[in-house]
């Protein structure tokens, strides 16, 4: 007798690997943010020329460091950008199978840091056009970030929760 198959979606994706399917529109908003950038430096003022005053706005920002500006070498930011990278590609290699968000959300992360790399190699800083608050500059990369790093911790906790409740079971 053959073993019974217990994916009920006979064929098909499991729900759960469904999300890799997203990996190209994430890596399609990081291309955009690169064509952004490469637009914003041609056409957007420094954001020196902007009065600060509003809540948006759209200037070019030139991070020389890490988030928040932070001063740092650029060869040390490379560097560690490479390790983390690889980190990643190595958590979402264990977690492909048996944890498919967190394998996706790790994913995520790495295309985003990719698109501010690629700043860093090809122009020696980051290039950050969108203020907020006349204070904080950002790019679509930081939000792909920002959101993978959201989705990983939530995706973490939840099967943290699973685990926990199979092994009561």
């Amino acid at each position: 007798m053959y073993p019974m198959q217990k994916n009920t979606d006979a064929g098909g994706l499991a729900p759960s690997k469904a999300v890799f399917w997203l990996l190209p529109i994430v890596s399609l908003v990081v291309a955009a943010d690169e064509l952004t950038k490469w637009w914003a430096m041609r056409n957007l003022p420094d954001e020196s020329a902007l009065d600060h005053s509003s809540a948006l706005a759209f200037a070019i920002h030139k991070n020389w460091g890490i988030a928040f500006d932070i001063p740092f070498k650029m060869h040390l930011i490379i560097a560690v950008s490479v390790v983390i990278g690889l980190a990643l590609l190595w958590v979402a290699r264990l977690n492909v199978f048996a944890r498919p968000p967190i394998a996706f959300s790790a994913l995520m992360v790495m295309i985003g840091a990719v698109g501010n790399l690629y700043d860093r190699l090809a122009y020696g800083y980051t290039v950050d056009y969108i203020i907020l608050f006349g204070r904080s500059a950002i790019n679509l990369s930081d939000i792909v970030i920002v959101s993978g790093v959201v989705l990983l911790l939530y995706a973490s906790r939840v099967h943290e929760k699973i685990d926990k409740r199979d092994h009561l079971e």
